[in-house]
């Protein structure tokens, strides 16, 4: 067989077998990949043309063979992905008019069921939701109707001055406005309603004036509930403060204008424009006593007007702490009136210690104990006053005692001497003697002794202040206690022996309380450093011939020591309250050692001129200015014991013989020496003589 003659087209069965034959799907898709682009790039593409084209000049039957072979596999491979891809889109086409089908089928019964049942029943339900929405728009207007014409009904609680009442409907008529402030009628009610509502608050001012002069509960109940629904309690405090100023002064310049304009006989209009004190001037002596008892009379509506004030307003405080959540009006306030309270109470709660409130449960017991056994009264009672004394000579022991004896008694009094000398006697052993009956001996105690836990030697604690202020004050509450048992005591005491109870009152239970001066007099002696005071005076030049504008550096020292002094009782204080008697106490025995040792240094100059005294002025003057801001005690103790020991320096001979004989309260030393510095000056050396003998004539007696 020649080569032409093996070339040939395929036949419709060869075809057919190769498309019969079974293709592994990835040979094919690389026998596609094979076909070159250009027969995809048009449907006018001449496939023939273009591949007779390509047929070289010199054929190759086996070359040729071999090229047919793979054309005719491209072309199987086409042809059954051609396939393939054509039963897809047959089948989509299938799929595409049956869902037409339904389609149309769902569209016609969708017709027929909005002609049958949805457009009669969404009629219904939107005919539904305008009768709602008309609905709520007629309530709306039938409230804004009433909104309206609460003008009236406002208007007509004031005049009944139901003033809690109007502000309550106030309130809730802007809360209901603000609901339908989407209405443009409400806008112009909303400020209507705010000139409504402080109209009433000015209609409250008034009616809280009026209190001032004429209070009346219901009345002043209704203002302070109308100011608490206005949220402006404090407010209300303040204004009724200022009324009752006002109010006093209004009064009070009526009535001395009615009386001025009276005694002036004529309505001169010019009194009416004067100042109260002017108008004052105006009043005639024969008007003067009329005037003053109406004046008080006034005065006196306006003061019973504010003691009821303040007793509605104690009531209900009291209400307002017994209710719980009703103290939210002017809470504030509250706060701080319970913080004043508080540090009321405090400041007036007594210091105790356990001894004695041991002592006053036994005094109850042996008081029940006399009213059932009345025979043997007067032995209760006697035992009582035995166990009063010897709490009262523990303390004085304890505190009251020190290695400055000869000092201590200054400040001690002779009744408290007496008193503990006595105690010493009939109630101690160590004062029994050696010949004392066994009975005496049991009648008698031993003396206390402080335990050694307590440290009264210590500085910085003022020498042991708190221990002693709890044991005096301790024993001054419990002094303070008797006094009020003593008409209980009295009537259970038998007559005949109703002296001795007299006795026991007069001579130690009022005799407690002047134990604080020994027992504070120890730590005002230790506190400040007076010796060192006397040397920084001794250091000073007193005769000079310029007067100082400076004062001396050991006027500043003493100050200093007086400020360490006031810092340290603030640090006590924080651990013991300080009753105000102690602090009195303290600084009266500081402030008057302080002016003694001052006069003492004074009395140690050997020479002093004119000016040297006036600068001894300017160093206590600067002294007493800066002492004042330290302490709030008034007068200053001795202030004039110092300031009459410089000025007698400027005595003539005759007031300086006077002047020995009427102060007795300076030592010899210190007038001795007042005299010593004035010779020379303007006392000669035999008026210095006499002054001497007078000065010795006086001490003699005490020798």
């Amino acid at each position: 067989m020649s080569p032409v003659e093996s070339f040939r087209t395929p036949s419709k069965e060869e075809l057919r077998e190769l498309r019969e034959q079974p293709t592994d799907p990835q040979a094919e898709q690389e026998i596609i990949d094979s076909i070159e682009e250009v027969y995809f790039s048009s449907d006018s593409f001449d496939m023939v043309q273009y591949e007779l084209e390509k047929l070289p000049l010199d054929l190759n039957l086996l070359e040729l063979e071999e090229y047919r072979d793979k054309l005719k596999r491209q072309q199987a491979a086409v042809s059954t992905t051609f396939r393939e891809e054509l039963e897809r889109v047959t089948s989509l086409q299938t799929n595409l008019q049956l869902a037409a089908v339904i389609c149309t089928n769902a569209r016609r019964q969708l017709r027929s069921a909005k002609e049958g049942f949805t457009e009669a029943s969404l009629g219904l339900l939107a005919n539904q939701r305008r009768r709602q929405l008309l609905t709520g728009l007629l309530k709306s207007l039938r409230t804004i109707k009433t909104l309206q014409r609460t003008d009236v009904r406002l208007s007509e609680m004031l005049e009944e001055e139901d003033y809690p009442g109007a502000i309550q409907l106030c309130l809730e008529c802007q809360k209901a406005a603000s609901t339908f402030k989407h209405y443009n009628c409400i806008s112009e009610l909303n400020s209507k309603l705010q000139d409504t509502l402080e109209q009433i608050e000015e209609q409250l001012d008034v009616a809280l004036s009026k209190t001032c002069k004429h209070f009346d509960v219901s009345h002043y109940t209704k203002v302070q509930l109308a100011y608490k629904l206005l949220g402006k309690t404090q407010t209300a405090m303040d204004q009724l403060h200022m009324h009752f100023t006002q109010a006093i002064h209004n009064t009070v310049f009526q009535v001395v204008l009615g009386y001025v304009e009276l005694c002036a006989g004529n309505a001169d209009t010019k009194f009416q424009k004067m100042q109260y004190k002017d108008l004052c001037t105006h009043i005639t002596t024969d008007s003067y006593i009329p005037c003053l008892t109406d004046l008080c009379k006034a005065l006196w509506e306006v003061m019973l007007s504010y003691h009821l004030t303040m007793q509605w307003h104690d009531e209900h405080y009291k209400e307002d702490e017994a209710t719980p959540g009703a103290g939210n009006v002017s809470r504030e306030t509250l706060r701080s009136q319970k913080r004043s309270d508080y540090n009321l109470n405090r400041a007036n709660a007594p210091i105790l210690t356990n001894t004695t409130l041991n002592v006053i449960r036994l005094v109850g017991k042996y008081m029940q104990m006399m009213n059932i056994l009345k025979p043997i009264a007067f032995d209760v009672i006697h035992c009582v006053s035995q166990l009063f004394d010897y709490y009262l000579y523990a303390v004085y022991t304890f505190f009251g005692r020190n290695d400055m004896v000869c000092i201590s008694k200054h400040f001690c009094s002779p009744p408290c001497s007496v008193l503990i000398l006595n105690i010493m006697q009939y109630l101690l052993w160590e004062n029994a003697g050696p010949h004392a009956s066994p009975e005496e001996r049991k009648e008698k105690v031993p003396s206390p002794h402080l335990s050694q836990l307590v440290v009264l030697t210590a500085s910085d604690t003022l020498y042991g202040l708190a221990e002693r202020v709890v044991a005096t004050e301790s024993l001054v509450f419990l002094a303070e206690q008797f006094e009020f048992l003593q008409p209980h005591l009295d009537t259970m005491m038998p007559s005949a022996k109703k002296p001795f109870l007299q006795q026991f009152y007069s001579q130690t239970v009022s005799t407690a309380s002047e134990l604080r001066k020994p027992i504070y007099w120890i730590v005002a002696a230790k506190a400040i450093d007076y010796e060192q005071m006397l040397l920084l005076m001794a250091g000073v030049k007193w005769d000079i011939k310029e007067i100082m504008s400076q004062h001396n550096v050991y006027v500043d020292v003493l100050l200093k020591e007086f400020e360490k002094f006031n810092q340290r009782l603030g640090d006590v204080s924080k651990i013991v309250r300080i009753p105000l008697p102690v602090s009195n106490v303290l600084w009266e025995h500081c402030i008057r050692l302080a002016n003694r040792t001052l006069v003492e240094g004074y009395a140690n100059v050997k020479k002093c001129s004119n000016e040297g005294r006036a600068l001894m002025q300017l160093d206590f003057q600067q002294f007493l200015m800066k002492l004042e801001k330290l302490t709030d005690l008034r007068p200053i103790p001795d202030k004039e014991f110092v300031e009459t020991y410089i000025k007698a320096y400027y005595l003539t001979e005759n007031d300086m013989e006077q002047f020995i004989k009427n102060h007795r309260e300076y030592s010899m030393k210190q007038l001795t020496n007042l005299v010593n510095v004035c010779l020379g000056s303007h006392i000669n050396k035999k008026a210095r003589q006499k002054l001497l003998t007078a000065i010795d004539d006086i001490d003699r007696p005490k020798r």
